[in-house]
């Protein structure tokens, strides 16, 4: 019998996740003394991440997207508004399967000179598994290592006076929604 649940045609992912931050260092530039380098305390720091991922599978074993997230960051306090490039490897064409991933995009601010939205630039790499749960629907749970560097001012990253760089481990859970390919 003919699988038609194979990695192709259009896909939706979206997810929810968490990460916990296991380094901060921020970098602020003082006029007369020049770059100051600082290690943040990291105890409770942790973000909340909701994203979105519209995408096409290339070949069965290779996607591309393009994502849409918000991460709300907790000590110290700021959000995020990520766009990324989603890319996925897996390693089989079936129904289950293991996969890598790979997002890496700007994050956008908005709202204005007072929003807590941060400009800067998001890289995730990791690893998960795909499950089906019924026709053209499918879990996805996944592990990743989640590095942010992001701009306390109004400027982009390689000029602010003031960056911070977030790194930690994230674990996520999503649903994926196939539309099914041309045959």
């Amino acid at each position: 019998m003919k699988d038609e649940n194979k990695n192709v045609g259009f896909f939706n992912i979206t997810r929810f996740g968490y990460i916990g931050v296991t380094n901060l260092k921020q970098e602020r530039f003082i006029e007369g003394e020049g770059n100051i380098f600082s290690d943040l305390e990291t105890n409770k720091a942790h973000a909340w991440s909701l994203q979105t991922i519209n995408g096409y599978f290339l070949f069965p074993s290779f996607s591309l997207g393009i994502g849409v997230g918000l991460d709300g960051y907790h000590n110290p306090n700021f959000n995020t508004l990520p766009i990324v490039l989603d890319t996925r490897f897996y390693f089989a064409d079936d129904s289950d399967s293991f996969y890598t991933f790979l997002n890496i995009g700007p994050s956008v601010r908005i709202g204005g000179e007072n929003s807590k939205f941060r400009k800067g630039m998001v890289f995730n790499i990791g690893a998960g598994y795909k499950f089906k749960v019924a026709n053209n629907l499918f879990l996805v749970s996944d592990i990743y290592y989640a590095h942010k560097t992001v701009s306390f001012t109004d400027e982009w990253i390689g000029t602010s006076d003031n960056v911070i760089k977030a790194n930690g481990f994230g674990l996520s859970l999503g649903v994926i929604f196939r539309k099914k390919g041309i045959k």
